[in-house]
């Protein structure tokens, strides 16, 4: 899972890091390569993060504000999301007796948080970044923009290689959506379309673990919902909305002949090398 484009120059933080995906990736590979793991393993995986939240969160916060990192707040702002999932989800665990559901969809959600913030958020330590204040009000192509930014960040694919598309042949059937409604300045909502070989593509591409097509369950949708999720955070931060709630989105398997009761009014199709996704919006 880590590579040395992850870096950010800084060699304790890096080295944290590389750690961070280490514990993770050891708990993702108990998961998804035998489908087994040990309730003691969890519970140690969870007092590490607890543990890492104290010292490598409070480092790095450290460090920007020794170089004036004008993101400092945004970034502590993520740090506190991030502590406070884990703890939502330790609770969810701790009550169904770490069930393998709700253990896969902490695995899901460590993968997405981890590969995302890394790869995107802490790249801009230190470095100067233009605002991405967006004063547009042409929303779909905000959406679809910020959409594109998650691929890439969490792929290194490069932007520009991620292409609209008028025509394509990918097989949606069975697909999973994501499905968010927008509540502040937006109203309306988006609905991000995967096909199974896209996400497994994805996934497995990020952990390097071959997997069977067409086996989804909660680890693969919680990952799609984060990243679904932080498309979404996103695009309010481009509308200058830093105080916002994102709605609990719907993930859900529409059945190929159902699809058509549920296009919105726009669907915009992106090659991204992996795959076609989807991006369906009704904005106003």
């Amino acid at each position: 899972m880590w590579n040395d484009s992850l870096r950010i120059g800084v060699d304790k933080i890096d080295e944290q890091h590389k750690t961070l995906f280490l514990k993770v990736g050891h708990l993702i590979d108990d998961i998804i390569d035998t489908g087994e793991y040990q309730k003691e393993k969890i519970i140690s995986t969870i007092l590490f993060l607890k543990e890492y939240a104290v010292t490598h969160f409070a480092d790095e916060e450290a460090y920007q504000i020794s170089i004036n990192d004008k993101n400092y707040l945004k970034h502590k702002k993520m740090h506190e999301n991030f502590v406070a999932t884990v703890l939502r989800h330790e609770k969810k665990m701790v009550e169904s007796d770490f069930a393998y559901k709700d253990v896969s969809k902490f695995a899901g959600t460590l993968l997405a948080w981890l590969t995302y913030h890394v790869s995107d958020v802490d790249q801009k330590i230190g470095k100067a970044t233009a605002d991405d204040i967006d004063d547009s009000e042409n929303y779909a192509d905000i959406i679809c923009d910020c959409f594109c930014d998650m691929i890439s960040n969490i792929t290194n694919i490069n932007k520009d290689a991620i292409v609209k598309v008028d025509e394509h042949d990918e097989v949606f059937n069975d697909s999973i959506t994501i499905k968010h409604s927008f509540t502040h300045i937006i109203k309306g909502y988006v609905v991000f379309y995967y096909s199974f070989s896209f996400i497994n593509k994805l996934i497995y591409g990020l952990i390097d673990t071959p997997h069977e097509e067409n086996e989804i369950g909660s680890f693969e949708e919680n990952f799609l919902l984060q990243i679904s999720t932080m498309a979404v955070e996103n695009v309010y931060r481009r509308l200058y909305v830093d105080e916002y709630e994102v709605d609990e989105a719907e993930i859900s398997v529409i059945p190929n002949d159902e699809k058509a009761k549920t296009i919105p009014q726009k669907i915009v199709a992106f090659d991204t090398e992996l795959g076609i996704v989807e991006v369906g919006f009704s904005v106003t």
